[in-house]
């Protein structure tokens, strides 16, 4: 696959991915969705400008009306695509990756992202197709503007009239989301401390990935300090995000949804809300409690999506910090901002703690990080997996899922790394510490 990877384009600059790259990507995106219209932007990575002109010079060679936004998140750029009825989006971004990464997302006119198994690989294959002389086609044209504004806006809709907790610490990381976070603040009159809001490159602060603990340490400094909240930390192109609590602590994404998922069914009850399947038993537990209909992913952001326009769900959530909103019955965007305001509703309603808010939930079973297992062999490890837990309650939506009376476990094997990922949770610590020695213990062929 080289920088074709299962759900975007990802290499290092000068290596991997370069002007020449860039440009024929726009031309085989264009060939691929054959639709004349599309949004473009960038993150705040050192060369991810040059390659936006360059993708955007390809979209519009092969005759494509291309409007540029120039600097964004993510989340802008999707938004505005689906709100502005473009029918293709591109990216220039390589997310949470290291600085010397660059890459690119492409969403087609659903707005769902076009991964590998849904037309990357051939996009990949048009690229490889392509000469260095290819023929221009007519009525190309690019046209350049900032969007911003209507976003703040529609955040502020989301918002509403209600009371909102208004001390918080936001960590953009010096990634592209700043001018976003910074408005935001200022259209809610929030007592906003504001870390890293300057779009650089380097990440000379902190990495740009928020799921990393050191990345956490500014913040949650800030936030032991006193008087904030809570504490949103945002990734290098402000679509990942991670809560943290009045203490600092990390809260993970799963219990942040059950408490999206308390503030949205109020007012709509009955409604889905997707989740993957590497989440606490809590969430779906809690998700059925309020009256929705928990609806259960595959992991990654392209299977949250899908099954979101699929169910017409309210909400949608990752394990790994992304967040979906329904915006109208026509689109859904990723917004870590919308997340943000819901939050700030929920506190001022309860008027407790976010800590507080969250022990109930984290309260109701013990979970495991993410544990990793280099093993060359991973189909002999999972059939020895199934072949143990024959009596056990097995399902294979995404790998194979075991639930058992005390614990219940998932094994994925990654699609680039010879490793298998385990996810455990269980009743009580004992009977997790128990599994996951046994687990791991069948994994390498003990």
């Amino acid at each position: 696959m080289g920088v074709f990877k299962t759900y975007d384009i990802r290499g290092i600059y000068g290596r991997e991915i370069d002007e020449e790259l860039a440009y024929k990507v726009g031309r085989a995106f264009a060939r691929y969705l054959a639709k004349d219209s599309y949004m473009i932007g960038h993150d705040a990575r050192l060369h991810s400008a040059e390659l936006y002109r360059a993708a955007a010079r390809g979209l519009s060679d092969e005759g494509c009306r291309v409007k540029g936004i120039g600097l964004a998140s993510t989340p802008q750029l999707h938004f505005f695509q689906m709100r502005e009825d473009y029918e293709g989006g591109l990216m220039v971004t390589a997310s949470h990756n290291p600085p010397e990464y660059h890459g690119f997302k492409l969403y087609d006119g659903r707005g769902g992202s076009v991964s590998y198994a849904k037309g990357l690989d051939r996009i990949e294959a048009l690229v490889a197709g392509l000469g260095r002389e290819e023929p221009l086609r007519p009525g190309g044209q690019f046209e350049e503007g900032e969007r911003i504004d209507a976003y703040i806006d529609f955040l502020k809709e989301v918002a509403g009239k209600e009371k909102l907790a208004r001390r918080v610490v936001i960590d953009v990381g010096n990634g592209s989301a700043g001018q976003v976070f910074r408005r935001l603040s200022e259209r809610l009159g929030l007592e906003a401390v504001i870390l890293n809001g300057e779009p650089d490159g380097r990440f000379p602060n902190r990495g740009p990935n928020p799921l990393h603990p050191e990345s956490r340490r500014a913040a949650a400094l800030r936030l032991r300090q006193g008087g904030a909240e809570l504490g949103a930390l945002l990734d290098g192109d402000g679509d990942r995000v991670v809560f943290l609590d009045e203490r600092g602590e990390a809260v993970p994404n799963y219990f942040i949804a059950a408490l999206i998922a308390e503030e949205l069914l109020a007012h709509r009850p009955g409604a889905a809300v997707v989740y993957d399947l590497i989440s606490s038993r809590a969430l779906p537990e809690r998700i059925r409690e309020l009256g929705g209909k928990p609806v259960v992913s595959k992991v990654g952001y392209t299977f949250i999506y899908d099954a979101m326009v699929a169910e017409g769900a309210l909400f949608g959530a990752e394990t790994s910090g992304h967040v979906y909103f329904k915006v109208t019955d026509r689109f859904y965007t990723e917004s870590a901002a919308y997340a943000l305001v819901v939050l700030l509703k929920l506190l001022a309603k309860r008027g407790r703690p976010f800590s507080e808010l969250v022990a109930p939930l984290a309260g109701r079973y013990v979970q495991s990080e993410e544990i990793n297992i280099e093993i060359r062999d991973k189909e002999a490890a999972l059939a020895r997996v199934t072949k143990h837990f024959a009596a056990a309650h097995l399902d294979r939506l995404d790998g194979i899922g075991v639930e058992l009376e005390d614990c219940w476990f998932n094994v994925r094997a990654s699609n680039t790394e010879p490793l298998l990922r385990v996810r455990l949770e269980a009743r009580d610590r004992e009977a997790l510490d128990r599994r996951t020695a046994e687990v791991k213990s069948l994994l390498a062929g003990d």
